[in-house]
């Protein structure tokens, strides 16, 4: 079974079964599959546990993240570099975050050179916040420290410098890479993307995506909804949008949560929907 590689800003790994279970409960598994904005992975990861085959999973990040699928989907990752590097990781917890600092001062003229050294940053990003690729450099980057429980906590247990840890992220992206090089995915803008190329004979085009909630901050980029949906639809998809707010009358809710989001200034219960166009 196929699980998400760690915590990404935005991620849906709590609520992709739902996602899932309500596409493939309207369209069965015979479809072309799209994941726009598709992030850490989480709703074409738990689309292919469901039975859909790789093959028929498309994925598009314009993100860093974007980068690590489609090396994963060229056959290019390099699977000993990464675990030369997991290996690198000090063994004193104290010692990850200055080391993922002196990581994420890395220079580059394409983020795919370095995306290992990125995927380990993620792993390390605090709450899960977006490492940002700038073309040359990463930012947007704060890094968990090694918390201990004093005896006057009201926590008991440490909270540990990467999540998850070194060799749970190495097997979790061995299995990705190993279990999923037969799908399609490109590094690009949502904009970008022919929805028609990718339509096959036969089969029913699926459209999920997953924008920057309205309203949400911490994302380097955003998307035009709107083009993004008239494209699909041009293509004759179905089109699958998650968002805090319903954009048809055809909708579920995913979840009804009060939450402070990363910084904690958010207010009040927020309501997430599955919009069906």
């Amino acid at each position: 079974m196929l699980k998400p590689m760690f915590a990404y800003q935005g991620g849906k790994t709590k609520i992709a079964d739902k996602i899932v279970s309500e596409i493939l409960k309207n369209h069965g598994n015979d479809i072309a599959f799209v994941d726009v904005c598709c992030g850490g992975g989480s709703v074409s990861i738990e689309i292919i546990n469901s039975g859909l085959h790789p093959e028929n999973v498309n994925m598009f990040d314009v993100g860093a993240i974007g980068a690590f699928w489609q090396q994963v989907s060229e056959g290019s990752f390099d699977l000993d570099y990464f675990e030369y590097l997991i290996n690198k990781i000090p063994k004193d917890l104290d010692q990850v975050k200055p080391f993922m600092e002196d990581v994420s001062k890395i220079k580059y003229e394409y983020v795919g050179e370095v995306i290992s050294e990125y995927l380990i940053l993620q792993a390390s990003s605090f709450g899960g916040k977006q490492i940002f690729d700038n073309g040359d450099s990463f930012s947007n980057t704060s890094f968990r420290s090694y918390w201990k429980p004093t005896a006057t906590s009201s926590r008991k247990s440490p909270v540990n410098p990467m999540m998850p840890m070194p060799s749970t992220l190495l097997e979790r992206v061995k299995s990705i890479v190993l279990e999923m090089q037969a799908i399609k995915a490109t590094h690009t803008f949502a904009e970008n993307i022919n929805f028609s190329n990718i339509k096959e004979e036969g089969k029913e085009l699926v459209v999920y995506i997953d924008p920057p909630y309205k309203g949400t901050t911490g994302y380097k980029n955003t998307i035009n909804l709107e083009e993004v949906i008239s494209n699909a639809k041009r293509a004759g998809a179905t089109v699958y949008v998650s968002e805090y707010y319903n954009l048809s009358e055809n909708y579920i809710i995913l979840s009804d949560t009060t939450k402070g989001g990363i910084s904690g200034g958010r207010k009040g219960s927020m309501v997430e929907y599955l919009s069906v166009i």
